[in-house]
């Protein structure tokens, strides 16, 4: 396809993720086979927006690596910086055949999908889509730190690309792997044309130890890793284990938040959980009562998109006040936090042992938005990630 156009469906694709991030939710899964049944498979759903997945996969079967060739932004990326060291070896769009060449990127893909049956796809974060995504992200992130890391993905492909040319398209990207894969399903025809039946895939012990490698680690050591630290995560968010596996760091939730409290997550402790979003609370900002943009974004699932009304009652953390340090108990003007909760959720009591009056918190009314966070003058109010189903 001719450069040309190659180029404008990047464009396009680069303006709806930037300003039509809720088409972009459709978009991800539709536009590649590897994101659409990895996260499905992990969520156990076959969630509607699967069936705008089935063009391209059967385009996936029928034309072998279609995506690569004429629409993908990361491989129009890949394969310009190639052209910097001379003719590219070997093509994008030409990766090994079947044979007895496996590129390791069917193996990504493989020991991805067999992990998302147990539950935790392992580098769904590879997708190019995603990391043309996650390029995206650095422009809404307030802090000059580590949290850019969340757009370095897009030039490590370039920068791959420059020292090895053709290598990323040809033999390290999940997606195309997957493309791959599906394209051995399908026979050719006598005329040499293929038809839509599925026929056996060449080395099927390579792909079902790849598979079943991918499902052993994911159910031993990535999932249980992943569950033992937990954080605050957006309204709407899986368990935790599965959050960390199914989000593909795209940063579409990042760029949509309102009110910016959704930053990727930089610990080094907590290495499942690297880059993955997660709520930070700071001066006047919060989770706000009329919106639910995160999930109406979410290309994954892994934030769920909630009605507001079922947003609203769904708890995003635990909230705790340090009532040892708190302005009233040191008998200093306050109750900022009572006039800022949208809940009413943070009353006055007057204590009797003490003749002092103190707040407390209302669980039944409390979702821990964290509207009563960053503002409180001593400091004393935090929130503690919640359970999620």
């Amino acid at each position: 396809m001719p450069f040309r156009t190659r180029l404008g469906a990047s464009v396009l694709l680069g303006l709806v993720l930037w300003f039509f991030p809720e088409v972009w939710r459709l978009a991800a899964p539709a536009l590649s086979p590897f994101v659409a049944i990895c996260s499905r498979v992990a969520r156990h759903s076959l969630a509607a927006d699967l069936v705008l997945a089935m063009p391209m996969l059967v385009t996936a079967i029928l034309y072998r690596r279609f995506w690569c060739r004429h629409l993908c932004p990361v491989g129009l990326l890949s394969e310009s910086c190639g052209k910097l060291r001379g003719p590219l070896a070997p093509a994008s769009g030409t990766a090994a055949r079947a044979g007895s060449s496996w590129p390791p990127a069917r193996f990504f893909a493989l020991t991805t999908l067999g992990g998302a049956v147990a539950g935790y796809p392992l580098l769904l974060w590879m997708d190019p889509l995603a990391l043309f995504g996650g390029f995206f992200s650095v422009a809404r992130i307030a802090r000059a730190d580590l949290s850019a890391l969340s757009a370095v993905g897009l030039p490590l492909v370039m920068l791959i690309s420059i020292v090895f040319p053709g290598k990323w398209c040809a033999r390290l990207c999940p997606l195309g792997g997957a493309q791959d894969l599906l394209a051995l399903t399908a026979r050719p025809r006598d005329s040499g044309r293929p038809r839509l039946r599925l026929g056996s895939i060449s080395h099927p012990r390579r792909a079902l130890l790849a598979a079943g490698a991918g499902t052993i680690f994911a159910a031993v050591a990535a999932r249980p890793w992943a569950s033992r630290r937990r954080e605050i995560r957006p309204p709407g968010a899986v368990d935790e284990a599965a959050f960390k596996g199914g989000c593909i760091r795209c940063g579409s939730c990042v760029r949509a938040c309102p009110t910016g409290i959704i930053q990727p997550a930089v610990e080094q402790r907590d290495v499942t959980g690297f880059l993955a979003p997660r709520l930070r609370f700071s001066g006047p900002d919060y989770c706000l009562q009329d919106c639910n943009l995160c999930g109406r974004v979410c290309p994954t699932g892994v934030i769920r998109l909630l009605p507001l009304a079922e947003k609203n009652r769904h708890v995003i953390g635990i909230v705790s006040i340090n009532l040892s340090e708190c302005y009233l108990t040191l008998e200093r003007e306050c109750g900022i936090c009572v006039a800022r909760c949208p809940r009413a959720a943070i009353v006055d009591t007057f204590v009797r042992e003490t003749y002092q009056t103190t707040v407390k918190v209302v669980r039944e009314k409390c979702n821990g938005c964290g509207a009563c966070v960053g503002i409180c003058p001593p400091g004393v109010i935090r929130i503690e990630a919640a359970e999620r189903a």
